[in-house]
């Protein structure tokens, strides 16, 4: 359920910023929304709670962001309070954004590996991505020592695991098979 409601929210709100001809100007402010909320966890509780009243709250968001960022993006977390969701800010920015790079061409690849990666494995990698999917690459590079060695890139859906964990995963469900017959 929250996965389409934070869609519809999204598509509503990115369709005004569309009309407005400001889609990346709606996407900075709603990020600096998005890290205020990230470094005060009690303020989001705050907007969430239901003990606490509308007008309490749509006050409160008055105070934090009116005349900083857009007015409508000011309205939109007033709306998410007024409705009871609050706490789909998150999951609507990350429709927001998957809507943004859609129209942008953009394809945001979390690549996981044991070490950080050089420029030049970074550089490499956008190329041959950018070859495979015709689209621009946005890497979000994410350091998992657990994985021993190797990379593992998600793009949307679809995940190529080479890390050395899942090597080794493999290996051993072979030599498990076979000593099975």
């Amino acid at each position: 359920m929250k996965n389409k409601l934070s869609n519809e929210y999204a598509e509503a709100l990115f369709e005004l910023a569309l009309e407005e001809n400001s889609r990346d100007a709606y996407f900075e402010e709603l990020k600096v929304v998005e890290r205020l909320l990230k470094d005060t966890p009690d303020y989001v509780e705050f907007l969430s709670s239901p003990s606490i009243k509308a007008d309490e709250k749509l006050g409160a968001i008055d105070v934090a962001f009116e005349g900083k960022v857009n007015d409508n993006i000011v309205s939109f977390l007033k709306l998410l309070c007024e409705r009871g969701r609050a706490e789909l800010f998150f999951a609507c920015l990350e429709d927001f954004e998957r809507l943004y790079n859609e129209s942008k061409k953009i394809m945001l690849v979390k690549v996981t590996s044991a070490t950080e990666l050089t420029e030049d494995e970074k550089l490499r990698l956008c190329v041959a991505l950018k070859k495979k999917y015709a689209l621009e690459i946005e890497l979000q590079c994410v350091i998992d020592k657990s994985i021993l060695g190797g990379i593992i890139v998600e793009t949307g859906d679809s995940v190529l695991d080479g890390s050395l964990t899942r090597k080794l995963r493999d290996v051993k469900e072979v030599i498990s098979d076979e000593s099975k017959t």
